[in-house]
């Protein structure tokens, strides 16, 4: 019988950016380098803007459970550390008040281009980055340093076609690249808003997609028709989503760093539709609802 294949790593993947040894100096029992946590300072190349977004609770993930990920961290003749990839879980560590933390020190001189090389894999390994984060960061990999859309993909584990796509995100408006970053448009919406060209058409296409909750699919058909002109008075007619149940999905998504969605039927009653990526977010979800303490009995029982 044929062993079953390992999984596929994404990538060069973080340990082939890494010297594969820890710092040897203050090495503790269980092999991590525990470092104060003074002695860090921020990336020069960090991809993630919302840094803040969900810190409170990763914060009390911290405190409950210890920093199980090492920081990886590259150190300068003084002796200090630049964090290469885990800047949000340093920060969290100083509002979970951790005096040290454990970290991975990366040896050599390393270019720009790798920081953010690194920290990009990190991040999407652990899919912590939204969509316009991943974007600008390729973006970032295009233009400052010169790569090709292939080498980025080749690089991060993606296909060429999704850089591009990815990429593409950066041509909508500000205010738009925003609801693509909270949750309250996905990427795949976004992308079929390229296709519409003033201000007027992406707001009407936006309140369509929120307030009837359109899939991708549907938003690509109507967007279709808003190009046209063809968008019928009985496709305008269905009834819309309440004013305020848009505003509190949006609200939920950002107080549990998910998408959510909130359903109304016509008849009355509906549901809420949380969605996450990983065992991490769903982690943050349920610490955002107040039922850290119950889903640990549960993983425990």
């Amino acid at each position: 019988m044929t062993p079953p294949k390992p999984p596929q790593r994404l990538g060069k993947g973080i340990g082939s950016l890494l010297s594969n040894r820890h710092a040897t100096d203050t090495v503790a029992s269980d092999g991590k380098l525990w470092v104060n946590h003074s002695a860090l300072r921020p990336s020069s190349e960090q991809p993630r803007t919302h840094t803040e977004r969900g810190i409170d609770k990763l914060a009390e993930s911290l405190r409950r459970h210890g920093m199980m990920q090492p920081i990886v961290v590259t150190q300068d003749p003084d002796g200090n550390y630049e964090i290469l990839a885990g800047e949000r879980r340093w920060r969290a560590a100083a509002l979970a008040k951790l005096s040290k933390v454990p970290v991975i020190v990366r040896e050599g001189s390393i270019s720009g281009e790798e920081r953010l090389e690194l920290a990009l894999i990190e991040n999407i390994q652990r899919e912590d980055l939204d969509p316009i984060e991943r974007a600008t960061a390729c973006k970032r990999l295009l233009e400052d340093y010169g790569l090709t859309q292939q080498q980025v993909a080749d690089r991060l584990g993606y296909k060429r076609p999704t850089v591009a796509n990815l990429v593409r995100l950066l041509e909508l408006p500000l205010e738009l690249q925003e609801d693509v970053s909270r949750g309250t448009l996905t990427a795949g919406h976004a992308r079929a808003m390229l296709q519409l060209g003033g201000e007027a058409e992406l707001a009407r296409a936006k309140k369509e997609i929120i307030d009837k909750d359109l899939s991708v699919r549907a938003t690509e058909v109507l967007c279709k028709k808003i190009v046209a002109g063809t968008l019928t008075p009985s496709h305008r007619s269905r009834p819309s989503k309440p004013a305020w149940a848009a505003e509190l999905q949006e609200k939920l998504s950002r107080k549990l760093g998910c998408r959510s969605e909130l359903k109304i039927h016509v008849r009355g009653g509906g549901k809420v539709v949380l969605h996450f990526s990983d065992l991490d977010s769903l982690d943050t979800m349920v610490q955002g609802l107040g039922l850290g303490n119950e889903a640990d009995e549960l993983l425990n029982s």
